[in-house]
């Protein structure tokens, strides 16, 4: 008779735990996919919480198997199962060490023998990690510590800046790690609060601060060429051009607390970035942070677009960016057109979401409304 024992493969943000054994002494120092067998009355789904309960204090949910089962001793044979985290920090009871491992990690330990089938698939499931909301355009797949994007002919050209930004010691924005085996990028991941930006207006405090980012960025590129290709922009930089973001917009800003309010902690996507006028990162700036698509009072409008050039200061004005906002996002229209019109991947995922119809119907919308903000800037 067969005795079935059962492991979980526990994946949380794109890692697997792994559990080091203690015992008997033929497996001590192995490490394994916790689990245990299976009682007679038992699902296998029950078995595998009431084990990962009694070996580290926590709680998971099972969410499908992993093909195959290996032998383990005369009349034993092991089954593994991805499961969810549900609550807890894992707390080896009945082992010596446990580890959460990257797909780029599973090798760094020594797996027990009748766990060592089971790490081809597994390796597939974690570079699957867990997908970012956001990231219209290409998507972003976090995996630990790491986030995983999309590469296109524009990445180099990227990766140069945040090189250059990582020199100057800007701890708001990620780290180029290097290529995974998806050829996708890998970066640092940022933590911070996200931004509901369907249902949340950003605060002053976060608001004048994220402008205050954004004139440092500014002036730490003012020295920074290279020759691309960019992904929107393919052209060189002309006399009081620098390179911008050309997305900034809270949907990609980590936001943290400080004892005067909410601040920015992280920037990220800038796949868009490439070579444009300062006033044109302001201006899609205040399309989306005050946020001009959006019906608001002038009133309301024209005192946002003041803290935004307070905040970024070198003489620009509340005047100068709203001025500046329907050309810029006439622009945006026709890059997300013409990338649609290419075959661009990640501007036909924008089509999925309405682009540019939708942005566009909101432009036509605040063109009406320019007046009254502009009076009310005075």
């Amino acid at each position: 008779m067969i005795r079935e024992v059962a492991a979980a493969a526990i994946v949380h943000h794109g890692r697997v735990l792994a559990a080091r054994r203690m015992g008997p002494s033929d497996v001590a120092g192995g490490w394994e996919l916790p689990g245990g067998k299976i009682d007679a009355d038992e699902t296998v789904a029950a078995a595998v919480r009431r084990e990962v309960r009694e070996e580290l204090a926590c709680e998971v949910e099972v969410v499908y198997s992993l093909e195959g089962r290996t032998h383990i001793k005369p009349g034993y044979e092991l089954t593994a199962h991805v499961a969810r985290l549900l609550s807890g920090d894992p707390v080896p009871m009945e082992h010596d060490a446990v580890r959460w491992l990257m797909p780029e990690e599973l090798d760094d330990v020594d797996w027990l023998p009748s766990d060592r089938p089971f790490l081809q698939e597994l390796r597939e499931v974690l570079l699957d990690g867990e997908r970012l909301p956001g990231g219209n355009v290409g998507g972003a797949t976090r995996i630990g510590a790491t986030v995983r994007r999309v590469t296109g002919a524009w990445t180099p050209a990227v990766h140069a800046l945040l090189a250059h930004l990582a020199a100057l010691d800007f701890s708001e924005t990620p780290r180029v790690l290097g290529v995974d085996a998806r050829g996708r990028e890998v970066l640092t991941y940022l933590e911070g609060r996200l931004v509901d930006v369907d249902d949340e207006t950003v605060g002053e405090d976060l608001l004048a601060d994220a402008m205050t980012w954004l004139r440092t960025f500014h002036l730490a590129v003012r020295g920074f060429r290279h020759p691309g290709p960019w992904r929107t922009v393919h052209r060189d930089l002309q006399p009081g051009e620098l390179i911008c973001h050309h997305d900034f917009a809270p949907y990609n800003v980590a936001v943290g607390s400080s004892a005067v309010g909410e601040r920015t902690v992280g920037v990220f996507d800038w796949d868009m970035a490439g070579p444009g006028n300062p006033l044109e990162d302001l201006s899609f700036a205040a399309w989306n942070w005050v946020p001009l698509h959006r019906e608001m009072p002038a009133s309301a409008a024209a005192q946002r677009l003041t803290v935004m050039a307070t905040a970024y200061g070198d003489c620009v004005t509340a005047l100068q960016i709203l001025d500046g906002v329907v050309p810029r996002i006439e622009r945006s229209l026709e890059v997300i057109s013409a990338g649609q019109r290419a075959g661009d991947a990640g501007m036909l995922n924008l089509r999925r979401i309405g682009e540019p119809a939708n942005t566009a119907n909101s432009l036509e919308r605040l063109r009406t409304r320019v007046p009254a903000i502009r009076q009310a800037c005075g």
